[in-house]
C-alpha cells in the first residue's frame, strides 16, 4: 500500500483533532468494593499536538475497596468521560491513556493506573469515555486513605497529549485502612 504525504498529513490532522477532544477526556478488584462513587468533576490543561485551549473539564468516577488491613493492597479501577465530542468514528481500542491517582489522609505518595481504553467504538458526534484503568497501593498507614485524580496522558493515532491538574483535584474514593 502507497502512503502518500497528503494521505499522512490528513491522518496526522485527523489523529490530532481527536487527541484534543480525548484529551478533554484525557484521560481494581479484589478486597471488599465499595460501590461505585459518584464522577467527580476535574479540570485539565493539556498540552501537545491538537490539545484543547483552557481548562477541559473531564468526569472521574473511581473505586476503591471499602477497607483493607494495615499492609494490604487497595485495587482501584477508574473510568474517565469528557463532555466534548469526537469530529470521526473512532475504533474500539484504539484509545489509550494513563492517570496518576494521589493519596492523601493517612496515605501518601502516587500510583499510575493504566490500561484505559475505550471498549467500545466512538461514533462521530458522541463523547468519549475511557475504562479499564486501573492500578494497586499497598496501604501501610490505618486510618482513611484517600484517592485523587492527577495528571494523564492520552494516547491516540501515535499522538500523546499530556493534561496536568487545573487547581484542585477533589477525592474520588477513599478506604478505610484497619490497624492490624
Amino acid at each position: 500500500m502507497n502512503t502518500t504525504p497528503r494521505t499522512h498529513r490528513r491522518r496526522t490532522a485527523v489523529g490530532a483533532a481527536l487527541v484534543t477532544v480525548l484529551a478533554g477526556a484525557g484521560l481494581g478488584l479484589g478486597a471488599p468494593q465499595a460501590t461505585a462513587a459518584d464522577p467527580v468533576s476535574v479540570g485539565y490543561t493539556c498540552t501537545g499536538p491538537g490539545a484543547p485551549s483552557g481548562v477541559q473539564s473531564l468526569q472521574v468516577t473511581m473505586t476503591a475497596p471499602a477497607s483493607v488491613p494495615q499492609g494490604g493492597n487497595a485495587d482501584l479501577s477508574i473510568s474517565v468521560v469528557t463532555q466534548l465530542t469526537v469530529p470521526i468514528d473512532v475504533a474500539a481500542g484504539s484509545v489509550t491513556g494513563e492517570m496518576t491517582v494521589n493519596l492523601g489522609g493517612a496515605g501518601s505518595g502516587s500510583v499510575t493506573a493504566t490500561g484505559f481504553t475505550n471498549p467500545d467504538a466512538i461514533p462521530s458526534g458522541s463523547t468519549a469515555t475511557l475504562t479499564g484503568g486501573t492500578a494497586s497501593v499497598q496501604l501501610t498507614a490505618a486510618g482513611t486513605t484517600t484517592f485523587a485524580p492527577g495528571d494523564a496522558a492520552v494516547h491516540v493515532f501515535g499522538v500523546t497529549v499530556n493534561c496536568t491538574v487545573s487547581g484542585d483535584a477533589p477525592v474520588a474514593a477513599q478506604t478505610n485502612v484497619t490497624a492490624s
